[in-house]
């Protein structure tokens, strides 16, 4: 992971020597913990005391407690308010941090030795950020930083727990560098050039160079290692567009059949779908217009409108399904259901740094941003640019320079133990500011069943991952967060037609699915989730999944995954995931909001408290389960299960619904 603008020596150790007595005797409290690092990383080496670190305080919001109040306001059908979205402006006033909290942080900071000089501040006020040697974080936090290395050579900072004064845990969410692993390895380490270099840092800089030379330089997420891309099938050697094979060939009329969505015939001005890529993830033109040759003449030539993020681009020196079987499904399922429609293509990160989920959510929101040319989140997650790095992007990061859709499909995801809880808490709520500006957020829920990416499970004694044989279930992130949509998948079984019931995906993938370790059960939830308990409680005890009935459970709907027909580097092959469920269900949502803004109404927003109140606009599926980490998982029944969700759309049913809405 990036340690780039970590190490910068001082002639001297600078020492706090002006603390204050209170801050000596202070009572310090654990913030955050991690008992082990993650899975194929070690503890390595202590990093040298005069090296330095960017210490980023994440401070605690105002309001938050009413989040789903105001969230409901907007997005639920009974509120008079339904559809009255808010503006940035207002989400970043009612959220900003007491003026009581910055005051006592920085209070605490100065009396620890970090002068108010040395402190910068986020304009929303929601992020502090200085610049500290790892002795005086180490003494700031009560911990020890050491350098953790993964089995493939990448380099991490990070400590076991770090500590805060107890009177200060209301008023800081997340402190960093510190307990936090990603997904994001790999990424090349900035090369310095001081002749009095400590050891450690000298080796650390030996390691950039020969990852520089033998590694691909991005992160994982979105890489060709990345587990929630897309599993590939069978070459196809004909590509038929006939609806008898639907059982063994998805087509776009194949899902316009199931779900009875007519083809699209309206587009209007600002409603293009947003469908996120992570470099160094790619469509190639060729494969769009083969596919849209076959299976959308009209079509033929069409490109996404393409937003670069953060140095990216639509590389094409690696070609293969790794490489190009996400965008190829995504964008080319995506455009041919909505056409006329646009599809706006969100690409992030460059080849060097890659990117992450906070990297795009900073490019559409300033205030979650933070610094102009540096992001404010974890350095050892989340790209930080300017880069660098030879090819690496040397702008500045984007900072709330991009325009949000309406809707965005994501078909990514993480597990939910790769991070801690507060980390994805922060993360979650940016994902609710978005709800409360009318956007609709939907995550692919993952291709593991109950199991986490690769099919790994989690040990009950270590809380490590294993090989996903036995185990504690393994939630997804952030598919667990309560403030998007998560899309499971189904499939249409052998020898049926697309006239007959789906059930839950059980060919290559088993739809993602569970119960939340970090996430409290939403309101909108309620009702559903104390149905299931009654009727169908899972046969497993919470040494298995978080079987408290008080925890946001996953999907909240879904809709294929098994068998699209892709054009990818030149061949026809089939395609299986939620990556695939992911942006169809986006795409109907689109064509949704083209008639709602075409009657003058908003967008939908924020779906679930609608789709949760109204189950029957979809279509309930009662067959399938979800396996994994040696059991059989949970099982598809009657209403609300953590296999499909609520069911997959009915597309006249879902349209009739809101545009009865105001």
């Amino acid at each position: 992971m990036r340690i780039e603008a970590v190490f910068q020596i001082f002639a001297a150790l600078a020492v706090a020597v002006n603390a204050s007595p209170l801050s000596l005797t202070t009572r310090h409290v654990v913030h955050e913990r991690r008992s082990e690092p993650p899975p194929r990383w070690s503890r390595h080496t202590r990093l040298h005391p005069a090296a330095t670190i960017p210490v980023r305080i994440g401070l605690a919001q105002q309001n938050l407690h009413r989040a789903e109040e105001f969230i409901n306001e907007v997005a639920h059908p009974d509120s008079p308010d339904y559809g009255k979205h808010w503006s940035k402006e207002k989400v970043a006033d009612m959220f900003a941090p007491a003026p009581e909290t910055v005051d006592s942080v920085k209070e605490w900071l100065h009396s620890s030795g970090i002068d108010p000089s040395r402190i910068g501040m986020s304009r929303s006020r929601n992020w502090l950020k200085f610049d500290a040697t790892v002795a005086e974080a180490e003494r700031l936090l009560k911990t020890e930083y050491h350098l953790y290395r993964h089995e493939m050579g990448h380099n991490h900072i990070a400590c076991e727990s770090y500590s805060i004064p107890d009177h200060l845990t209301e008023h800081v969410d997340i402190v960093t560098p510190t307990v936090h692993f990603d997904t994001r390895i790999g990424s090349p380490r900035k090369t310095m050039k001081h002749k009095n270099l400590p050891e450690p840092v000298l080796e650390l800089n030996r390691m950039a160079k020969r990852d520089l030379a033998t590694r691909p330089l991005h992160g994982l997420l979105g890489s060709e290692l990345d587990a929630s891309n897309p599993k590939q099938g069978a070459e196809i050697k004909n590509a038929l567009m006939t609806l008898a094979n639907c059982d063994t060939m998805i087509t776009p009329a194949c899902l316009q059949a199931l779900y009875d969505a007519p083809p699209n015939t309206l587009s209007m001005p600002n409603n293009s779908l947003g469908v996120v890529e992570y470099t160094p993830q790619a469509f190639l033109q060729g494969d769009l217009n083969m596919y849209f040759k076959q299976f959308s003449p009209s079509q033929d030539g069409v490109s996404p409108d393409t937003h670069l993020i953060d140095g990216a681009s639509i590389q094409t020196k690696n070609q293969s399904f790794n490489f190009n079987g996400e965008s190829a499904l995504d964008l080319e399922f995506a455009m041919t259901l909505i056409f006329p429609q646009q599809v706006t293509l969100f690409q992030v990160g460059d080849l060097v740094n890659g990117g992450s989920f906070n990297n795009f959510l900073d490019a559409l929101d300033g205030s979650y941003c933070t610094f102009e040319g540096g992001d404010s989140k974890d350095p050892n997650i989340d790209g930080q640019y300017p880069d660098t790095m030879p090819g690496g992007f040397d702008g500045p990061e984007a900072c709330g320079t991009v325009q949000s859709t309406n809707v965005i499909s994501t078909s990514y995801s993480s597990n939910e133990a790769d991070l801690t809880a507060k980390y994805e808490q922060r993360q979650c709520l940016e994902y609710m500011k978005l709800g409360l500006q009318g956007v609709s957020i939907l995550y692919s829920s993952g291709d593991f069943g109950v199991a986490g990416n690769s099919g790994q499970c989690i040990n009950p004694v270590t809380g490590a991952y294993n090989n996903g044989s036995s185990g504690i279930f393994n939630p997804s992130f952030p598919g667990t967060c309560p403030y998007i949509t998560s899309v499971g998948a189904t499939q249409v079984l052998n020898g049926s037609t697309v006239r007959s019931p789906e059930s839950a995906s059980e060919r290559v993938i088993f739809s993602g699915g569970g119960f939340s370790n970090v996430f409290p059960m939403p309101s909108y939830q309620k009702s559903a989730l104390a149905t299931y308990f009654a009727n169908h409680a899972p046969p497993y005890g919470a040494d298995r999944f978080n079987n408290s009935q008080t925890v946001r459970g996953y999907p909240d709907v879904s809709a294929n995954g098994v068998n699209y027909v892709v054009a990818v580097d030149g061949q026809f092959s089939l395609a299986f995931g939620t990556s695939a469920s992911c942006p169809t269900f986006a795409s109907l949502v689109n064509m949704i909001n083209a008639q709602r803004i075409n009657a003058k109404k908003s967008p939908v927003g924020f779906l679930n408290p609608t789709l949760y109140a109204n189950p029957q606009v979809l279509n309930d599926i009662t067959v399938g389960g979800n396996q994994g980490c040696g059991t059989q998982g949970f099982t598809s029944v009657e209403g609300w299960d953590p296999v499909t969700g609520l069911g997959t759309p009915n597309y006249p049913a879902m349209l009739d619904l809101f545009m009865s809405l105001p």
